[in-house]
């Protein structure tokens, strides 16, 4: 099994809720393919998700 790589990322608000829309849509227009990829998308859009309520939370 190959290693995988991970990145940090730092992003405004605004950029993340584009990234969690885009992801949305993608899931949204899944075509089929590899059911992996299908799983990816949904486990970054939920990630995505998660990180736009803990910023209203936290902005309240």
């Amino acid at each position: 099994m190959e290693e995988e790589n991970y990145y940090h990322l730092e992003l405004p608000i605004e950029a993340v809720r584009i990234v969690h829309t885009g992801l949305s849509q993608a899931v949204e227009k899944w075509s089929g393919g590899d059911p992996m990829e299908q799983e990816d998308l949904l486990a970054m859009r939920d990630h995505f998700y998660r990180i736009v309520l803990e910023h209203r939370f936290e902005t309240m």
